[in-house]
């Protein structure tokens, strides 16, 4: 494993990656298959630490729910979208903090 100056993230072959998420190899290619995880590094077929993060959380949904791969990658697009949404509403909430005014009232003597 070595770490990307380009990335600045690990780059793991295949193996590292089956290896440090503790998953089967057949099971993580299904994966790449139905395009849940895509090669990071295309030309040398290499992933990152967001591949592998993947991976985990996949293999946590496919343990706590008996998940199947398409169903996988499915949720994993949900919640991709839900933490848009979450951030969008965020960035809203935080500019129209910024365009409150506050309103005064001055009483005359």
């Amino acid at each position: 494993m070595k770490h990307s100056n380009e990335f600045n993230d690990i780059i793991m072959t295949l193996d590292e990656l089956v290896a440090a998420c503790g998953a089967e190899r057949n099971w993580v290619m299904a994966l790449i298959e139905e395009n849940v995880i895509e090669y990071d590094v295309p030309e040398t077929q290499q992933f990152t630490g967001y591949q592998l993060a993947t991976v985990r959380r996949a293999s946590r949904l496919s343990r706590d729910f008996d998940a199947s791969i398409p169903a996988i990658g499915l949720i994993l697009e949900l919640l991709e979208e839900v933490e848009q949404l979450r951030q969008f509403k965020r960035q809203q909430q935080a500019s129209m903090q910024a365009v409150h005014t506050i309103e005064v009232e001055i009483k005359p003597k």
